[in-house]
């Protein structure tokens, strides 16, 4: 998130990463694009319909490409400059705004999503992540509009008729990102509660947690891109480059809580795509058994059956031709066997004491 600062004089060589941050962004945005298209695909061929979670994560993804293109137009329309005009200080702060709603609301979708296989003091806990994430977030969207108390460059039209202390300011927004970097980890660890006493096989169980629980990947760049931001951004020639970052790190953390929210909605595909592989390596290995066969023993005069009586060793009439297996004829040098109608046991049949082996 960008934060509106009345620049100096001073002239330097700034480095442009218009076009890494626009690669960084646009490239974030087309995986969360992906993963969101096979999960709601997925739930409307198999007839689950979508529900709170997936219209949330839906206007997350909307924010997302709006947030994305004012940030686009300000890296290309004046951002590395010198000086800001009052215009460029409304997009920064637009899309600082939609930063903040962006991040609280694909958690909030994903505590949604928890409230489903919850009951009892576990939605109580969910409510209460989500009503006070939310709540964090609208109080920072206000304090980013505000003035700040002596210094004029925030004394603007633009902003509400309040001003704030610059350290209680960002204190209050270095809070904010903790308590979502929180929100992430009591988010993640959910599942393991949840599903632990499932009754489902461990693999499963261990997988379909730790599916869940990705969120965890997300609140650890949430934590590397705080401690980053908080030890500052000198006015050199690359501080438009880190502000780019700082823009990718924040989209990261958006397009992260939208992709492992989607993975676990994916297993019923993959195991399809599983299922037909080995059904096409099953149906490959039949047909090379039956080209194998048709080589060694191509159609003769006799048709199918001779090649079938001929694979098992015992060509048709002819020269060379056996008695197909059978009984063997009788011998009439030995006296008749004796076999008893059931086993010495009284169940199966068995030899009898007059049997001849």
């Amino acid at each position: 998130m960008n934060q509106p600062r009345k620049h100096d004089d001073s002239n330097h060589g700034y480095v442009n990463p218009e076009k890494e941050l626009n690669a960084g962004l646009w490239t974030l945005f087309a995986g969360a694009t992906a993963f969101l298209a096979l999960r709601i695909w997925i739930k409307l061929t198999r007839r689950h319909g979508l529900w709170y979670d997936d219209h949330i994560l839906i206007v997350c993804w909307v924010i997302l490409a709006a947030n994305n293109s004012l940030i686009t137009v300000e890296y290309a329309t004046g951002y590395v400059t010198n000086t800001w005009d009052d215009r460029m200080h409304i997009l920064i702060n637009i899309t600082s705004c939609g930063t903040l709603i962006n991040q609280a609301l694909t958690k909030t979708a994903f505590g949604v999503t928890l409230l489903k296989l919850t009951k009892g003091w576990q939605q109580w806990i969910l409510w209460f992540c989500m009503g006070s994430m939310n709540l964090y977030m609208i109080i920072k969207v206000i304090f980013q509009w505000a003035k700040v108390c002596g210094k004029e460059s925030y004394d603007v039209w633009y902003r509400l008729d309040f001003c704030l202390d610059w350290a209680f300011r960002e204190d209050f927004k270095i809070g904010g990102n903790v308590y979502n970097i929180i929100m992430d980890f009591i988010f993640a660890a959910f599942p393991w509660f949840i599903t632990w006493n499932l009754d489902m096989r461990k693999v499963e169980k261990v997988g379909l947690c730790f599916t869940m629980s990705l969120g965890m990947i997300v609140a650890i760049v949430s934590a590397v891109r705080t401690g980053w931001k908080d030890e500052g951004n000198d006015k050199d020639r690359l501080y438009f480059w880190r502000n780019a970052h700082s823009n990718i790190w924040y989209s990261s953390e958006i397009v992260g809580t939208i992709i492992v929210q989607c993975i676990p909605v994916l297993r019923p595909l993959i195991r399809d795509i599983k299922t037909s592989l080995t059904s096409r390596k099953l149906g490959s290995t039949t047909d090379e058994v039956a080209l194998t066969a048709a080589n060694l023993f191509p159609p003769t005069r006799e048709g199918v059956d001779g090649a079938v009586e001929r694979l098992n060793g015992f060509p048709l009439g002819g020269e060379g031709a056996v008695d197909p297996p059978g009984e063997d004829p009788p011998r009439e040098d030995l006296p008749p066997t004796y076999v008893p109608e059931k086993g010495i046991s009284g169940g199966d049949p068995g030899l009898g004491p007059y049997e001849y082996s």
